[in-house]
């Protein structure tokens, strides 16, 4: 019952015209997560008319179970799943249609023919019960602004609808965020002027602008207010419309036999006991001892195999939130490459870790309480234990007859052997294309067994940026250590980006197959991989990085 009444008040929230931009759907969710609960049988409309969810996703539908969609669409950040037609699945935050009684969803998945999936023109709707409840969220000033952000990427646009309802010579932030709003949607963008995204994530490849200044549009419907700019999109979160528990956050441990650490260590600390003589009456006395003792958090924050990555940098506001994102990211090349197989099938957890560091930067840093402790508290890393030494000393000499406690914290700075001269930060996309090919189904935001191509952006190390190298390909986690390209060679760089992502799928997802580990037969693996290597070849053969690093500032 209290399903469906959240049901009633989410399909209340009817989303019309609305168009779907370009978009690459992320993977799966393949953590444990809360279960989604069962909702009903809906219409799902006539061929070629609004379907009951927003998106049909492009899963397989000849093995599809709901255990599948449901942790596609979760993967997704999606409210609503829905299967139809014996196994395609739909995800969504809305439901446009009306309920049914339940025997007209009677086909069985193709994949489990002891589950439901909808019928010829009906689905099985199943509900995320980890989102806040939709009966409260009835106003725009759930939104919260959070700059200004490009929208220029290869792989897709920054938010998935356009809001096509909204007359253009019209548009205001407030008509946006409404519209975003009534159809559950955390994520609202304005555009060129007169343009409205709404979306569940962020695309991959979109980015916080360097550069405020370029939202510089007045809205057509209020010249007070800026609508973003020619590629770049305004952004607003309601962080109240998504999920309390998105992927990779572990489920209640009181309902799962896993068991999570829910505290860590802080990032630095010392702290100076009381001496254990406090006063004496004697004229000639010895000096009480003191202890010392200090906890170091390790150097290496996330292992896996025979690689340690670097700890990112603390922060406390939302742009040094997404700079350590950034660091985060661009390490998970190196993970591939150095943790040894079959480790390294691990790395894809870290990929997710850095995932879920950018999605706390995007719905946490909005006002207070945004810190790498806080983010660390709820996805504590998978590394070494912080050190911790003791030393004693005598006491400082005092007139006082009591001495109290002091304790010192300061904030982890950068590992040894980690650049300090990295401005500007690389950014988490570069000059490079990741291939597409519908045989293989890979492509942006989907390479060959999850293993993406390696960032090839703006050289990070001043002096070696000034001696003409502006492009560097990031494979190390430190990156001293990587390679440098003039711009003339920027199709070399991204050849060398190709070779590192082939040599990964051959010896993490291919070995991985060849080994048991993937069910995925072997010979077709192998095929995929170098189907891609040679495709990545062709793409980029003509790169040239134009307008791309022009400028090495801070």
């Amino acid at each position: 019952m209290v399903a469906f009444k959240l049901l009633s008040a989410i399909a209340a929230l009817s989303l019309v015209n609305t168009a779907q931009a370009w978009y690459n759907e992320l993977p799966s969710c393949v953590t444990p997560f809360e279960p989604f609960v069962y909702t009903g049988c809906f219409d799902n409309g006539q061929p070629g008319s609004k379907e009951a969810l927003s998106l049909r996703s492009d899963l397989d539908t000849q093995n599809m179970t709901v255990e599948t969609c449901v942790a596609h669409c979760k993967g997704n950040s999606y409210r609503l799943a829905g299967l139809s037609y014996y196994g395609v699945c739909y995800c969504g935050n809305t439901v446009s249609t009306a309920l049914l009684p339940e025997d007209q969803c009677t086909f069985p998945c193709t994949g489990d023919s002891t589950e439901t999936c909808g019928g010829d023109t009906q689905i099985n709707i199943w509900m995320d019960p980890t989102f806040p409840s939709p009966e409260d969220q009835t106003d725009i000033s759930e939104y919260a602004a959070v700059g200004c952000w490009t929208d220029d990427s290869s792989q897709g646009k920054a938010l998935f609808y356009r809001q096509d309802n909204l007359a253009s010579s019209e548009m205001t932030n407030d008509k946006c965020l409404k519209s975003c709003l009534d159809g559950g949607f955390p994520f609202a963008g304005t555009e060129y002027g007169g343009e409205c995204y709404c979306g569940v994530v962020v695309g991959n490849g979109t980015a916080l602008a360097t550069d405020d200044s370029t939202c510089n549009m007045p809205c057509n419907g209020d010249s007070s207010q800026i609508c973003g700019g020619p590629a770049r999109l305004s952004l607003y979160v309601a962080k109240d419309l998504q999920s309390l528990e998105p992927c990779g956050t572990p489920p209640d441990t009181t309902s799962s036999s896993s068991t999570y650490p829910t505290t860590t260590p802080p990032p630095t600390s010392s702290t100076t006991s009381s001496p254990t003589t406090t006063k004496t009456t004697t004229k000639t006395t010895t000096a009480p001892v003191c202890t010392a003792t200090s906890v170091t958090p390790s150097n290496c924050e996330y292992k896996i195999g025979k690689w340690c990555s670097n700890p990112v940098p603390d922060w406390d506001d939302k742009t040094g939130c997404l700079i350590s994102g950034t660091k985060c990211l661009l390490q998970s090349a190196s993970c591939f490459l150095k943790a040894g197989f079959p480790e390294s099938l691990g790395c894809l957890k870290y990929k997710e870790w850095c995932a879920a560091l950018d999605l706390y930067c995007l719905t946490k840093c909005i006002g207070k309480d945004c810190d790498k402790a806080g983010f660390i508290a709820k996805h504590p890393p998978k590394g070494l234990p912080p050190t911790t030494s003791t030393s004693t000393y005598p006491c400082p000499t005092t007139v006082t007859t009591t001495t109290k406690a002091t304790t010192t914290t300061t904030k982890p700075g950068y590992p040894t052997g980690y650049p300090t001269d990295d401005c500007p930060v690389p950014t988490p996309t570069g000059i490079c294309t990741q291939p597409t090919n519908k045989k293989y189904g890979y492509g942006p935001g989907k390479p060959v067994g999850g293993i993406e191509l390696p960032v090839v952006t703006c050289n990070n190390i001043k002096d070696d940026y000034k001696s003409g190298n502006v492009f560097k390909l990031y494979t190390d986690k430190d990156s001293k250590k990587c390679k440098s390209y003039p711009r003339p060679e920027c199709p070399n760089a991204c050849a060398d980006a190709c070779k590192s992502q082939y040599e990964q799928c051959e010896d993490v997802y291919a070995e991985s197959c060849k080994k048991g580990y993937n069910s995925y037969p072997y010979k077709d693996a192998d095929a995929a991989c170098k189907a891609q290597y040679q495709d990545c070849l062709s793409v980029n053969k003509y790169v040239k990085g134009n307008g791309a690093c022009t400028t090495w500032e801070c």
